[in-house]
């Protein structure tokens, strides 16, 4: 019996060290873990990095990335991007200096664009154009201007094979809905690349990337952007554990007002004005950037319904924020979400 009663006080202590050594460890390690922050302009919005851990030039060889990404693959206003290169031979075949990476990203929008019903609609580059949302010719088209445009438009024309793409004359692509999807996609292929990097988060305008995890171990903490509260008050706070891409398309991110009516730069695809979907606000959690990117503006397009559809379809988690201030959450981000604003209500 004594020797039984020795055994385990033996196995208890050296558990106890054990657990003592493991702790310390991961105290110093955690104390040790330095922290880096970056923020910039990239790919025409605000660019904000943290990373815990690895090297001090981390974050400005990511920006570096990011901006050749825009340059040399993604932009429509450089005539010599991938995108530039394709609207300038509209009409014809192309796919010659096309990277694979370029082909996989419009491969990928047109899926969503059909699964969308063209709520997503990568050939509305004339007609943004057109609304020059931001830009110095800013301002309130008229109906004969869009509807000489909406015939240049068409996700189901636009053609796309293994070696080649056909967009047909007059139409011009435009990747403003996924571009900063695309540019979160490559951050976290970046961060994951480098050695002694614990976890890190890139933010690129309403897309956000969470990758790996911090050094405490504890959610990451996200800020909702309140759609109708002031600069910086917030709608609520998601806490998220694991790796994630997060996007949010609003109509208070650029619009501008004509009397009391806001054209905001979400368009709707079919009617070449901005969506009226009864939206303000939609958030999307899923597993890739481009596709939070996508479907945050493809859901506020579609409504909350159609939108909730297309999120189940696609597997993904979404908040949605409604003109008399309803929230509406799934079913997976439901135990997640904290109100802060009490002004809004969240309605099952």
């Amino acid at each position: 019996m004594w020797m039984k009663k020795q055994k385990v006080l033996l196995a208890v202590v050296l558990f106890l060290l054990v657990f003592l050594i493991f702790f310390l460890s991961w105290k110093k390690s955690e104390e040790q873990t330095k922290i880096y922050k970056s923020a910039d302009v990239l790919m025409g919005t605000n660019f904000y990095g943290t990373v815990y851990g690895g090297k001090e030039d981390v974050l400005p060889e990511l920006a570096e990335q990011l901006r050749r990404l825009e340059t040399e693959q993604l932009s429509w206003r450089e005539e010599t991007s991938e995108i530039g290169k394709l609207n300038s031979v509209s009409g014809q075949e192309a796919g010659e200096n096309i990277s694979a990476d370029t082909f996989g990203y419009l491969k990928e929008i047109l899926e969503i664009a059909k699964r969308s019903n063209g709520a997503l609609d990568p050939t509305i580059g004339n007609i943004s154009r057109l609304w020059d949302f931001g830009g110095a010719d800013e301002g309130l088209p008229s109906q004969e201007e869009i509807n000489a445009l909406l015939e240049k438009r068409g996700y189901e024309k636009l053609i796309i094979d293994e070696n080649s793409i056909f967009l047909p004359e007059g139409m011009s692509l435009d990747l403003g809905a996924v571009g900063k999807g695309i540019g979160a996609d490559r951050a976290a292929q970046f961060i994951q690349s480098q050695e002694g990097i614990e976890g890190a988060v890139i933010a690129l305008g309403g897309t956000i990337a969470l990758i790996g995890s911090r050094p405490d171990r504890k959610p990451w903490n996200l800020a909702i952007t309140n759609p109708r509260g002031k600069e910086g008050e917030i709608l609520g706070v998601l806490k998220l554990s694991g790796e994630y891409f997060i996007s949010t398309s609003g109509d208070y991110e650029k619009f501008f007002m004509v009397g009391q009516k806001r054209y905001h730069h979400i368009l709707n695809p079919k009617t070449g004005y901005p969506a009226e979907s009864g939206l303000i606000s939609v958030t999307v959690v899923c597993d890739s950037g481009l596709k939070s990117d996508g479907l945050s503006t493809a859901c506020f397009v579609l409504g909350l319904k159609q939108g909730m559809e297309l999120l189940e379809e696609y597997g993904s988690e979404g908040i949605f924020v409604d003109e008399e201030k309803n929230v509406y959450i799934t079913e997976g981000l439901k135990s997640l979400f904290d109100l802060k604003d009490l002004s809004y209500k969240i309605v099952e």
